[in-house]
């Protein structure tokens, strides 16, 4: 009895250290958790500054001055445009040296700034691809998005030599954690939401409008039909990417719309010739409006793609932690919690090896926008009795969401693997193809002297 006394009093004894010891713990934990949640937010206040000038390069007639140039000084060479949280230009001369590098060879009017001409230069066709990157990458020379972006751009150049002048713009901006803990594996997820709320901020500032706005007037005074604009984007890029354009492109659907039932739409054109969006990180919410083009009333005839959207069942990002982050952020539709990619009464096409079944239900068809083999894969429409779910799909309809394995795109960043990579290569390449003969049965894309030199009287 006097034992057990002895040991009750001892435990009295250290209760009080040990109350103390959980409240320690406690405190530490507590203060970790609001570090946690603070400190993704003081990392996004590590970003570049503005430059002072914003509508033009304020470098004129000093050194760096894009336009002592000789052009074209970067053909198959990838030039980046860096943007701030706010969506401002870091360098706003990146613009300008991209432009001046694209319209060196065109009409020069009286009191125009161009640059001056290498000898060397040789007049072709423009075939720009812009590239936006996603979440935890950055404008940094040694991102590997970049580096392999550059590597597919020099293998476009390559494969147009003496055909093409290429030129590959990458979009940096603010993804990336930069302050530690952030910088570790998996603490890097916590900047989930401040990342998408700096892409979103960027899209607002109407930024990446402007960059696509500026390239795509450039080609449109070319003398040849021949030029092409493609812009990509992945991840909280193809969300920057398809706010920055998605509007445009359903105004001009509207546009061409025949105004009756049973009528066919005129050629629509985009802000670019072609958006590609992988594995694109927006709710399916924000395509509703898009989707709404696939009605059985009106059609489509000999219409080149105009949006192009890929994702992957192995994207475990988009596919579990992008619903999650919704919630926590007070969304509660179906549409609304799950990523474009995921909402299967959207998709439209697969993107599966060509020895699958659903390669074969349109194999005859010669339309890239219906049928397209390459590298052993086959970009196929599904007939809208093929799978239960998904959405009725019409032939030509120019916005395509297709849904790829993991045996294609292994997760959310593998769009660089190998077998992917060429045949989106191949894929540009066959849009060039169909490019010229669309662009000849628009009647305001048809070269007018007139028009183009009526911009020049002063």
């Amino acid at each position: 009895m006097a034992k057990f006394v002895h040991h009750f009093r001892d435990r009295r004894r250290f209760q009080p250290h040990l109350r103390n010891a959980l409240k320690v713990i406690a405190a530490v934990a507590l203060l970790g958790f609001i570090g946690l949640l603070l400190v993704p937010a003081i990392s996004d206040r590590i970003d570049q500054l503005a430059d002072q000038s914003q509508s033009k390069c304020p470098k004129y007639g000093r050194a760096g001055d894009p336009l002592h140039t000789a052009r074209p000084a970067h053909a198959g060479e990838v030039l980046a445009i860096r943007l701030t949280n706010a969506g401002e230009f870091v360098d706003r001369c990146e613009l300008t040296d991209i432009l001046y590098d694209l319209n060196w060879d065109y009409e020069r009017c009286p009191r125009e700034f161009r640059p001056r001409i290498s000898p060397s230069a040789e007049r072709l066709p423009k075939l720009v691809v812009m590239y936006i990157h996603g979440w935890k990458h950055s404008g940094d020379n040694e991102d590997e998005d970049r580096k392999r972006f550059g590597e597919f751009v020099a293998k476009l150049s390559v494969a147009n030599r003496h055909k093409k002048q290429v030129l590959g713009i990458f979009i940096g901006w603010n993804a990336k954690a930069r302050l530690f803990p952030l910088t570790l594996p998996y603490l890097e997820n916590l900047t989930f939401w401040t990342k998408k709320r700096v892409a979103d901020r960027i899209a607002q500032s109407a930024v990446v409008t402007k960059v696509v706005g500026a390239i795509g007037a450039v080609l449109n005074q070319s003398q040849t039909a021949d030029d092409q604009f493609v812009a990509i984007g992945h991840s909280f890029g193809a969300r920057l990417l398809f706010s920055a354009t998605g509007q445009t492109l359903i105004y001009e659907t509207e546009y061409k719309h025949p105004g009756y039932p049973g009528g066919r739409y005129k050629p629509i054109r985009g802000p670019a010739d072609a958006i590609i969006l992988l594995n694109p990180a927006f709710e399916a919410s924000l395509f509703t409006a898009m989707n709404d083009t696939s009605r059985r009333e009106e059609i489509f005839e000999n219409q080149p793609p105009l949006l192009v959207s890929i994702s992957s069942t192995g994207d475990w990002a988009t596919k579990k932690a992008f619903p999650v982050g919704q919630w926590f952020d007070g969304f509660r539709s179906e549409r609304e919690m799950i990523t474009l990619g995921n909402y299967h009464r959207f998709q439209t096409h697969v993107l599966y090896p060509s020895t699958s079944e659903a390669c074969f239900l349109n194999r005859h068809s010669a339309d890239v926008s219906e049928t397209f083999f390459a590298s052993g894969l086959c970009f196929a429409r599904v007939p809208k009795t093929a799978f239960l779910g998904l959405a009725e799909s019409y032939p030509h309809n120019p916005f395509l969401v297709a849904s790829t394995s993991e045996k294609v795109i292994k997760d959310h960043n593998d769009i660089w693997g190998e077998q992917f990579r060429d045949w989106l290569f191949d894929f540009i390449n066959a849009l060039q193809k169909r490019l010229p003969a669309h662009r000849i049965g628009l009647p305001e894309q048809t070269v007018d002297t007139t028009a183009r030199n009526s911009r020049c009287q002063l």
